[in-house]
């Protein structure tokens, strides 16, 4: 494993070879003690962290472009019980890189959703395959329905059954061939 500094203001992990020069973080301009300290800060902070059982996951941060003012800048979590996106300012966090982030000491979250305290301090990323609750209801909203009488049971009309219907009725048939969806309930095309 190569050697790394970490900033313990900001959190920022440098490669050695990148960052050995550095008197000041690049990132927030605080002074660097001794590299040593650092590198066994790093391998502590790696010790204690939790990502087994997250309170919440991260999935986006505000980018630097957004905002200059690292204050005004947020963090964007979602509640492992609920669901609920949370936006936590930046300020809030002593380590953020791309795997986790870590709220500072003595700072307390609660979810927006359901009031929830988050106890564990490490909210790792959110994995890929992860999905909100009552995600099918919430498709189901989009599903296509009858103008007439609301029902969901509609069939495509077929481009064989409008070829068909084009060349046995020909010009008599334009109502039937421009529609997309017929209601199995009502009756109606649409």
């Amino acid at each position: 494993m190569a050697k790394k500094i970490i900033c313990e203001s900001c959190g920022t992990i440098f490669p050695f070879e990148k960052a050995k020069d550095f008197t000041v973080c690049p990132v927030c301009n605080a002074s660097f003690d001794d590299e040593e300290e650092s590198e066994t800060s790093v391998h502590d902070e790696k010790e204690e962290i939790d990502l087994e059982h997250p309170d919440m996951y991260f999935y986006s941060i505000d980018d630097e472009d957004m905002y200059e003012d690292k204050d005004l800048r947020d963090i964007y979590c979602n509640c492992i019980s609920c669901r609920k996106v949370n936006p936590i300012l930046y300020n809030k966090f002593s380590v953020i890189n791309s795997e986790y982030v870590k709220l500072k000491d003595g700072v307390e979250v609660h979810c927006k959703g359901c009031g929830k305290a988050v106890t564990n301090p490490v909210i790792p990323k959110r994995p890929d395959g992860w999905r909100e609750l009552n995600m099918w209801e919430k498709d189901y909203d989009n599903l296509p329905k009858c103008p007439i009488c609301h029902s969901t049971r509609i069939h495509k009309i077929s481009m064989t059954n409008k070829a068909v219907s084009a060349l046995t009725f020909g010009v008599f048939a334009a109502g039937h061939v421009s529609k997309t969806y017929k209601c199995d309930v009502c009756g109606s095309k649409f």
